[in-house]
């Protein structure tokens, strides 16, 4: 196989879809809205086989590493052989590689991931009634609460950032910076993009991030206040995202991804969507060490919030 890095251009525009599922990676748009953000190059990896067929996947450049799509939990679908041809030559090349897949296609990978996916049905009434009662009830809770949902955009982006920052520190981890919203909402084609936000007498309690790409959504970046998730602000604020996207005809919902096990997986299980594995695959052994992970999330979330709002931003793009 013959392996070529070019300048990026939609107009390649082949990725593999057969046999592969439908995710946000495969969006065109995406590779040049994360350069542009993160300073990185957009590049396409040209991959010529035996019977001289050309296929081309998008990627960021950082240095020497090829990243296949950073900041998103997929990168451009194709074959875990294929995957493993380009990965084996572009590190004979030099190159550090990673992609994001939902197969494995490295001997170096890291699998500590998973994506909750609910198929959609074809009407909201349907769909309802297929989850199970206590997430019915809890959906019902919410709305009886005097929980109000609704979607926007750039009107409703502040406020998103202003809840989702606060999540992130809680949770030990810097936020991406505010303009990678705003070049997402801007700049991304293909599909939907928007911002959903829950309130709760006049206050902001919540709010989401969503994409959509070939009628499949996902609620990337999501985020309640603690304080008032005794309303059952996540049921509400989910909810209305899976009646749009049934409405818009969506085949496919994610939750985004999660750490396997973890309380927020086992929280999305309840939904009754299907697990997936995702599959982190590297040309290169990976030294992590979790133990400097968790004492690095105890200081960030021991830091001050107006401090880490300012210097959060400025990092988090090295965290992809």
């Amino acid at each position: 196989m013959k392996i070529e890095i070019l300048p990026f251009s939609e107009t390649y525009g082949n990725f593999i879809f057969i046999g592969q599922p439908i995710t946000l990676g495969g969006n065109l748009s995406l590779p040049v809205i994360i350069a542009n953000t993160f300073g990185w190059e957009a590049i396409s990896i040209k991959a010529t086989d035996e019977a001289d067929k050309a296929n081309y996947f998008g990627a960021c450049r950082i240095g020497n590493k090829i990243a296949m799509l950073p900041q998103f939990s997929y990168g451009p679908p194709a074959g875990n052989e294929m995957a493993y041809e380009i990965i084996k030559a572009l590190k004979i090349k030099g190159y550090s590689c990673e992609w994001r897949l939902t197969e494995k296609a490295s001997e170096y990978v890291y699998t500590d991931k998973v994506t909750t996916i609910l198929p959609l049905s074809e009407d909201e009434e349907t769909q309802f009634q297929q989850l199970k009662p206590n997430v019915r009830r809890k959906i019902r809770k919410c709305a009886g609460n005097g929980v109000a949902v609704i979607e926007g955009g750039k009107e409703l982006l502040a406020g998103f950032y202003e809840v989702y920052a606060k999540n992130m520190h809680r949770l030990g981890s810097p936020a991406l910076p505010e303009r990678w919203f705003a070049n997402l909402l801007d700049q991304y084609r293909y599909g939907e993009a928007s911002v959903w936000c829950a309130f709760y007498e006049n206050r902001l309690i919540g709010a989401a991030f969503l994409l959509e790409n070939e009628h499949f959504y996902e609620a990337c970046w999501f985020a309640t206040l603690n304080q008032y998730n005794k309303l059952y602000t996540s049921y509400g604020l989910y909810w209305e995202m899976i009646r749009h996207a049934v409405h818009r005809k969506g085949l496919f919902f994610s939750f985004g991804r999660s750490s396997y096990g973890s309380s927020v997986h086992v929280y999305k299980q309840h939904w009754g969507g299907e697990d997936i594995p995702l599959y982190w695959n590297y040309s290169h052994p990976q030294h992590k060490n979790i133990r400097n992970f968790t004492l690095l999330n105890k200081i960030w979330r021991l830091l001050p919030y107006e401090v880490v709002k300012v210097i959060g931003p400025r990092i988090a793009g090295r965290f992809y």
